[in-house]
């Protein structure tokens, strides 16, 4: 098992975030998108079709092919599954290709006041980002570095992978990959994101 080496500071961080937010109420949560990037994998593979955390080892005659993808979760609710195609996401693409049409959107028709949960990746941290937010009044969360275990979402990455995995004809090429995702993805029910954001918020 490979783990992330947490400093005291991380440590300090992770608990004072715990402590700040251990009196939220179930409503208070409903207002928060959790989201992240996930990269799911081809690879060839000798042994048994195994599900390792959010990366699908299949076996297939595709070798090394991946997909880079990000999506949302909220309580009630769960944003389009986007696919980060043609090279690394920027600040530039993370505004122009998600937070302006998709996250801005979902969250001006579902909360009156938003609040947005993502990591202290670089670009989630530019200034265009930043100002991207404050114009469509789109409040951020702080969020301790090294965190994604306390992220809900990490555990709907899992369970899209298993989904993926459990299917009668895997995906052999990255176009079958995609597809399968995106059909799986709006095949997640409600019930079982709300049950974890649930869980992690009590």
């Amino acid at each position: 098992m490979v783990c992330v080496s947490l400093t005291v500071d991380h440590c300090v961080a992770r608990r004072r975030w715990a402590q700040e937010h251990l009196i939220w109420r179930r409503d208070e949560w409903r207002d928060v998108l959790f989201t992240d990037e996930s990269r799911f994998s081809i690879r060839l593979s000798s042994g048994e079709n195994v599900t390792l955390g959010i990366i699908l080892h299949l076996r297939t005659k595709v070798s090394d092919l991946a997909d880079m993808d990000w999506a949302g979760v909220s309580i009630n609710g769960r944003t389009d599954l986007y696919i980060i195609r043609n090279g690394e996401l920027t600040a530039q693409r993370c505004r122009d290709d998600i937070l302006r049409p998709i996250v801005g959107p979902y969250a001006a028709s579902i909360w009156v006041e938003s609040i947005l949960m993502d990591d202290n990746a670089r670009p989630h941290c530019a200034r265009l980002v930043d100002n991207f937010l404050f114009n469509e009044g789109i409040l951020r969360m702080d969020w301790p570095a090294y965190s994604s275990d306390i992220n809900p979402i990490e555990h709907v990455w899992d369970i899209l992978g298993r989904r993926i995995a459990d299917r009668s004809s895997l995906p052999e090429t990255i176009q079958q990959l995609e597809s399968s995702l995106l059909q799986e993805w709006e095949r997640i029910p409600k019930s079982f994101i709300d049950n974890l954001i649930i869980f992690h918020a009590s």
